[in-house]
């Protein structure tokens, strides 16, 4: 018998199963509904595999969920303008991969699990429709990701992005990288996690089949790695305003990257999706606490979103004034490891802020 009464979920997903474990944990009867067939996440983009900033150990106490088994220190993390690399001081960064989905080395399948042992109820094939939100209970939580019809169902703005997918097993782990060309306007995008890869080209805009095969002779090039297979994918994510962030809309409670906690720059999500994921929780049983966290998770999205707009997006077509600069840092030694970890790491001693935002406990974020 629960002590507090039910709680509706929609979304099993990492940051639904979050706040499906602290309702259980807090005494509520939780239900978990979701349009897939089992737990995970949508499975147009999952499995999956990640790279993000994190403090494990204080985003671990703050769930009360030992997430140390999931994530794995990131060895190395070049990004590539054009032909011209930096390889970024990871060593003073706190960035590690992370697997997505239902495969059992999963962040998912570890949060599944644990819910489970709580006495969480799934409810599987049962997608939030439009016609029942009039009717759903109060405290309901919605944390249906990066799907364009959630967001026109409840009316949150959302900016549409375009990408090609290539996803499976591979011989590496905890190696990612970044590529920045004016053929998107994003980037193309590794992660490797327990022998599993993610690549992503991704951008705001349609991509062109010619700019995948760009890609994927700067992958051969560069990185002697090679895909066969890579599918074409849109999908939604909650940086088209200023006002993105929110935990309450419309009577639901978002949590998750529906309620607007990513990183407006690089489109950080995993961080904020968890630590969301309580803060939805908590607005059940302490609604002035889950503010107050839930806003301060995501004090610098409007400077993150004003930087990405208005200086970004002006210097991000000129890629190649940026490879020539960057080649002349090598030249002077400016780009020197040992340098780069002196200055980042004296800059994240500083407590500097950049000019984005990655909601939770991260070094390069708020914390």
């Amino acid at each position: 018998m629960s002590r507090n009464g039910e709680a509706t979920i929609y979304g099993a997903g990492m940051s639904g199963l979050v706040a499906a474990i602290d309702l259980a944990r807090n005494g509520y009867e939780v239900v978990v509904h979701d349009r897939e067939k089992g737990f995970g996440g949508d499975s147009i983009y999952n499995p999956s595999t990640h790279t993000t900033g994190i403090n494990v150990q204080r985003t671990s106490e703050y769930l009360g969920i030992d997430l140390s088994a999931v994530f794995h220190p990131l060895l190395r993390c070049p990004f590539y303008f054009h032909d011209t690399v930096l390889e970024p001081p990871l060593e003073v960064m706190d960035m590690y991969t992370v697997e997505r989905g239902n495969r059992p080395t999963s962040l998912d399948s570890l949060l599944y699990k644990e819910a489970r042992d709580l006495g969480v109820r799934f409810e599987f094939d049962s997608p939030l429709r439009k016609e029942d939100i009039p009717g759903l209970p109060e405290n309901t939580i919605v944390a249906c990701g990066l799907t364009p019809s959630a967001y026109e169902m409840l009316d949150i703005p959302y900016l549409r992005w375009h990408g090609w997918i290539s996803r499976g097993e591979i011989g590496f782990s905890n190696i990612s990288w970044i590529w920045i060309d004016e053929v998107i306007s994003e980037y193309g995008y590794l992660s490797s996690c327990n022998n599993y890869y993610f690549n992503l080209l991704f951008s705001i805009r349609h991509i062109e089949r010619a700019a995948l095969d760009k890609y994927k002779e700067f992958m051969v090039r560069h990185e002697g790695v090679e895909h066969d297979e890579w599918e074409y994918v849109s999908g939604a994510v909650p940086i088209a305003s200023p006002d993105n962030p929110r935990l309450v809309h419309n009577g639901l409670i978002m949590c998750g990257t529906i309620s607007g906690a990513m990183d407006p720059f690089f489109w950080f999500g995993i961080l904020g999706a968890l630590v969301t994921g309580k803060t939805a929780a908590m607005a059940v049983y302490d609604r002035a606490r889950a503010v107050e966290d839930f806003e301060r998770f995501n004090r610098g999205f409007r400077q993150g979103f004003a930087f990405k707009n208005k200086v970004w997006y002006r210097i991000r077509p000129h890629v190649g004034l940026m490879e020539r600069q960057l080649r002349i840092g090598h030249a002077l030694g400016l780009t020197r490891p040992d340098l780069l970890s002196r200055a980042v790491g004296g800059a994240l001693g500083r407590g500097a802020h950049f000019p984005f935002n990655v909601p939770g406990f991260s070094s390069i974020g708020n914390y």
